[in-house]
Protein backbone atom coordinates (compact mmCIF):
# COMPACT_ATOMS: atom_id res chain seq x y z
CA UNK A 1 0.00 0.00 0.00
CA UNK A 2 2.73 2.28 0.76
CA UNK A 3 4.21 1.89 -2.88
CA UNK A 4 0.78 2.74 -4.26
CA UNK A 5 1.01 6.37 -2.00
CA UNK A 6 4.26 7.01 -3.04
CA UNK A 7 3.90 6.65 -6.98
CA UNK A 8 0.71 8.48 -6.78
CA UNK A 9 2.36 11.21 -4.82
CA UNK A 10 5.17 11.02 -7.47
CA UNK A 11 2.67 11.24 -10.43
CA UNK A 12 0.99 14.23 -8.58
CA UNK A 13 4.11 16.43 -7.28
CA UNK A 14 6.65 15.53 -10.11
CA UNK A 15 5.24 16.83 -13.22
CA UNK A 16 4.34 20.39 -10.81
CA UNK A 17 7.51 20.73 -10.00
CA UNK A 18 8.84 20.11 -13.73
CA UNK A 19 5.81 22.90 -14.73
CA UNK A 20 7.35 25.13 -12.79
CA UNK A 21 10.82 24.60 -14.15
CA UNK A 22 9.67 25.52 -17.36
CA UNK A 23 7.77 28.65 -16.67
CA UNK A 24 10.70 29.78 -14.95
CA UNK A 25 12.97 29.06 -17.74
CA UNK A 26 10.51 30.66 -20.46
CA UNK A 27 10.89 33.79 -17.75
CA UNK A 28 14.42 34.26 -18.37
CA UNK A 29 15.53 36.33 -20.92
CA UNK A 30 17.33 34.00 -23.79
CA UNK A 31 19.38 36.91 -25.58
CA UNK A 32 21.53 39.95 -24.86
CA UNK A 33 22.88 42.48 -27.34
CA UNK A 34 24.93 45.60 -26.40
CA UNK A 35 27.63 47.77 -26.60
CA UNK A 36 30.98 47.39 -25.65
CA UNK A 37 34.24 49.55 -25.13
CA UNK A 38 37.28 47.90 -23.55
CA UNK A 39 40.87 49.67 -22.79
CA UNK A 40 43.80 47.45 -23.37
CA UNK A 41 47.47 47.24 -23.37
CA UNK A 42 49.15 44.90 -25.68
CA UNK A 43 52.48 43.88 -24.53
CA UNK A 44 55.15 44.19 -26.70
CA UNK A 45 53.32 45.52 -29.90
CA UNK A 46 51.66 48.95 -28.80
CA UNK A 47 50.70 51.02 -26.30
CA UNK A 48 47.53 51.45 -23.95
CA UNK A 49 43.93 51.80 -26.37
CA UNK A 50 40.39 51.93 -26.21
CA UNK A 51 38.47 50.03 -28.86
CA UNK A 52 34.40 49.67 -29.25
CA UNK A 53 32.31 46.93 -30.45
CA UNK A 54 29.19 44.94 -30.40
CA UNK A 55 28.78 41.83 -28.18
CA UNK A 56 25.95 39.20 -27.95
CA UNK A 57 25.49 36.33 -25.43
CA UNK A 58 22.70 33.40 -25.90
CA UNK A 59 22.01 31.79 -22.47
CA UNK A 60 21.22 28.54 -21.84
CA UNK A 61 20.11 28.91 -18.60
CA UNK A 62 20.41 31.12 -15.66
CA UNK A 63 24.10 30.01 -15.30
CA UNK A 64 25.55 29.43 -18.89
CA UNK A 65 25.89 31.20 -21.54
CA UNK A 66 27.54 31.55 -25.28
CA UNK A 67 29.47 34.56 -24.97
CA UNK A 68 30.47 36.56 -28.29
CA UNK A 69 32.41 40.04 -29.11
CA UNK A 70 33.38 41.54 -32.42
CA UNK A 71 35.59 44.90 -31.59
CA UNK A 72 37.58 47.57 -33.48
CA UNK A 73 40.18 49.67 -32.65
CA UNK A 74 43.04 52.15 -33.57
CA UNK A 75 46.65 52.62 -31.43
CA UNK A 76 50.55 53.37 -32.38
CA UNK A 77 52.40 50.50 -33.07
CA UNK A 78 56.08 51.61 -31.90
CA UNK A 79 58.72 50.80 -34.24
CA UNK A 80 61.89 48.96 -32.43
CA UNK A 81 64.30 52.27 -32.85
CA UNK A 82 61.40 54.10 -30.53
CA UNK A 83 61.71 57.46 -33.07
CA UNK A 84 58.82 56.72 -34.55
CA UNK A 85 55.00 54.94 -34.56
CA UNK A 86 52.53 54.12 -36.78
CA UNK A 87 48.49 53.82 -36.72
CA UNK A 88 47.24 50.55 -37.04
CA UNK A 89 43.54 49.39 -36.75
CA UNK A 90 42.76 46.54 -34.63
CA UNK A 91 40.15 44.05 -34.72
CA UNK A 92 39.02 41.39 -32.55
CA UNK A 93 36.44 38.64 -32.26
CA UNK A 94 36.03 36.11 -29.47
CA UNK A 95 33.73 33.78 -29.00
CA UNK A 96 33.00 31.51 -25.78
CA UNK A 97 31.51 30.62 -22.92
CA UNK A 98 30.59 32.05 -19.97
CA UNK A 99 29.40 30.55 -16.40
CA UNK A 100 28.04 32.74 -12.89
CA UNK A 101 25.52 33.09 -10.59
CA UNK A 102 22.98 35.81 -10.73
CA UNK A 103 21.07 37.26 -7.62
CA UNK A 104 18.50 39.64 -7.50
CA UNK A 105 19.53 42.84 -9.55
CA UNK A 106 23.28 41.56 -9.76
CA UNK A 107 25.16 38.80 -11.67
CA UNK A 108 28.92 37.56 -11.74
CA UNK A 109 30.44 35.07 -14.73
CA UNK A 110 33.70 33.88 -15.67
CA UNK A 111 34.22 33.53 -18.87
CA UNK A 112 36.82 31.62 -21.33
CA UNK A 113 37.09 32.45 -25.27
CA UNK A 114 38.92 31.60 -28.19
CA UNK A 115 39.08 33.96 -31.65
CA UNK A 116 41.29 35.94 -33.92
CA UNK A 117 43.27 39.35 -33.82
CA UNK A 118 43.52 41.13 -36.82
CA UNK A 119 45.73 44.35 -37.24
CA UNK A 120 45.35 46.15 -40.70
CA UNK A 121 46.76 50.01 -41.86
CA UNK A 122 45.18 51.90 -44.27
CA UNK A 123 48.49 53.15 -45.32
CA UNK A 124 48.97 49.52 -46.92
CA UNK A 125 52.22 49.60 -44.60
CA UNK A 126 52.88 46.32 -42.77
CA UNK A 127 52.94 46.97 -39.20
CA UNK A 128 54.08 43.46 -37.98
CA UNK A 129 55.63 40.71 -40.18
CA UNK A 130 52.28 39.14 -40.17
CA UNK A 131 48.78 40.32 -39.46
CA UNK A 132 45.93 38.03 -38.34
CA UNK A 133 46.68 35.76 -35.09
CA UNK A 134 44.54 33.24 -32.94
CA UNK A 135 43.76 35.01 -29.67
CA UNK A 136 42.28 33.72 -26.35
CA UNK A 137 40.65 35.78 -23.66
CA UNK A 138 40.29 34.62 -20.06
CA UNK A 139 38.54 36.63 -17.45
CA UNK A 140 35.47 37.67 -15.36
CA UNK A 141 32.27 40.13 -15.35
CA UNK A 142 30.33 41.94 -12.96
CA UNK A 143 26.69 42.66 -14.17
CA UNK A 144 24.15 44.98 -12.69
CA UNK A 145 20.81 44.98 -13.94
CA UNK A 146 17.95 47.51 -14.24
CA UNK A 147 15.14 45.93 -15.77
CA UNK A 148 16.13 44.75 -19.27
CA UNK A 149 18.92 47.05 -19.46
CA UNK A 150 22.40 45.42 -18.26
CA UNK A 151 25.70 47.62 -16.91
CA UNK A 152 28.84 45.43 -17.09
CA UNK A 153 32.23 45.61 -16.39
CA UNK A 154 34.85 42.95 -16.68
CA UNK A 155 38.31 42.23 -16.44
CA UNK A 156 40.49 39.62 -18.56
CA UNK A 157 43.69 38.74 -19.53
CA UNK A 158 44.17 38.61 -23.49
CA UNK A 159 46.79 35.95 -24.65
CA UNK A 160 48.27 36.12 -28.30
CA UNK A 161 50.66 33.96 -29.21
CA UNK A 162 52.66 35.58 -32.35
CA UNK A 163 54.76 32.86 -32.73
CA UNK A 164 57.93 33.70 -34.96
CA UNK A 165 56.07 37.46 -35.76
CA UNK A 166 58.28 40.76 -35.50
CA UNK A 167 57.61 44.05 -35.33
CA UNK A 168 58.47 45.62 -38.51
CA UNK A 169 61.60 47.40 -37.44
CA UNK A 170 60.93 51.00 -39.19
CA UNK A 171 63.67 53.68 -40.06
CA UNK A 172 67.55 52.43 -38.48
CA UNK A 173 69.14 55.06 -36.00
CA UNK A 174 72.15 53.44 -37.06
CA UNK A 175 73.66 51.05 -39.74
CA UNK A 176 74.17 48.61 -37.30
CA UNK A 177 70.77 48.63 -35.25
CA UNK A 178 69.56 44.63 -34.67
CA UNK A 179 66.42 43.67 -35.89
CA UNK A 180 63.92 43.06 -33.24
CA UNK A 181 63.25 39.43 -31.99
CA UNK A 182 60.34 37.18 -32.32
CA UNK A 183 56.93 38.17 -30.13
CA UNK A 184 56.24 34.52 -28.82
CA UNK A 185 53.56 34.90 -27.11
CA UNK A 186 52.57 38.01 -25.52
CA UNK A 187 49.77 38.00 -22.29
CA UNK A 188 47.78 41.64 -22.33
CA UNK A 189 45.24 43.00 -19.31
CA UNK A 190 42.07 43.89 -20.75
CA UNK A 191 39.13 46.34 -18.84
CA UNK A 192 35.89 46.32 -20.32
CA UNK A 193 32.96 48.27 -19.96
CA UNK A 194 29.05 48.88 -21.39
CA UNK A 195 25.17 48.01 -21.46
CA UNK A 196 23.46 44.85 -23.21
CA UNK A 197 19.69 44.83 -23.36
CA UNK A 198 17.53 41.50 -22.70
CA UNK A 199 14.89 39.65 -24.45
Amino acid sequence: MRWVVLLLALTILIPQRLRAQRQHYEQAPRYELGVQANISYLNGVGEWGGGIGARFHYNFDEHFALDSELTYRQHNVLTPSGLSSAVAGQTNGLFGIRAGQRDGDYGFFAHARAGFMHFSNDKGVSLLTKDTFPAFDVGGSFERYLGPVILRFGLSELVVPYGNTRVSPGPPVTPAQPLPGPLGTRASPMVGFGFAVRF
